[in-house]
């Protein structure tokens, strides 16, 4: 099921910019590109299990009565299994690093999220006497999110994305600062989001031309057969 669910959000919000004249047709190539290496591990994964689970032969039989009946059992009382058991089943581990649709900067630690991978849940202060809020719950998972720490956004966001994006700035606050360390999530950086929660822009210092043109060649946002909407100024989201 999560499998489906991921396979609608990746497909849904790129025809919704094609449908609605923002984006050209080929965004849509990329949907392939990023979930039928999906699809092929988990009808391999599928595969071998079924073939494991009605295998007649005598080692197969030991290892279902023997090993699948105590090891499980004993490897989830570990919390390393445990987020790894959750991350498999939630998918929330996939990641489009080699997508056409993502790209991150050189100068992003390694250890950072990237470009492809989906954004880590935070909770964090949005102003600097606010609550700490649940960073899921403040996005809006219907358009762009593009989220600044340790710098000021772009007067004009990004144009090319117009009312489809919403700014997020992170002030510096000490609650802020351990919980980006944890996620290893250097200042300056920004994330731009894709509205199904994968990173497609990263990098330390936003340069507002990278931005547009991530916009134009990567999303094909205005590209030859799109109508694009009228562009306006984006502040940030309150």
């Amino acid at each position: 099921m999560n499998t489906g669910l991921q396979d609608a959000y990746n497909l849904a919000w790129k025809l919704a910019l094609v449908v609605s004249g923002r984006a050209g047709a080929a965004l849509l190539d990329w949907y392939e590109n990023e979930r039928l290496p999906v699809a092929k591990r988990l009808l391999s994964t599928t595969d071998r299990a079924f073939s494991l689970v009605v295998s007649d032969g005598w080692l197969a039989g030991q290892f279902r009565t023997r090993v699948l009946a105590r090891v499980p059992a004993l490897a989830m009382g570990l919390k390393r299994v445990q987020r790894l058991a959750f991350r498999t089943i939630s998918q929330i581990g996939i990641r489009y690093r080699t997508s056409p649709l993502s790209e991150t900067s050189a100068s992003l630690p390694e250890a950072a999220p990237r470009a492809g991978d989906r954004f880590p849940w935070l909770r964090l202060k949005f102003a600097p006497s606010g609550p700490t809020e649940d960073l899921f719950e403040k996005l809006d998972d219907t358009r762009f999110n593009l989220l600044v720490f340790g710098q000021a956004a772009p007067p004009g966001g990004i144009p090319e994305l117009a009312d489809q994006l919403r700014i997020h700035e992170v002030p510096r606050d000490a609650a802020n600062d351990r919980e980006l360390g944890r996620a290893r999530i250097p200042r300056p950086s920004f994330y731009l989001l894709r509205p199904d929660g994968h990173v497609g822009l990263a990098g330390t210092h936003l340069d507002a031309g990278a931005a547009t043109r991530y916009a134009s060649a990567r999303l094909h946002l205005g590209a030859q057969g799109a109508s694009p909407q009228p562009r306006g100024s984006v502040r940030p989201q309150e």
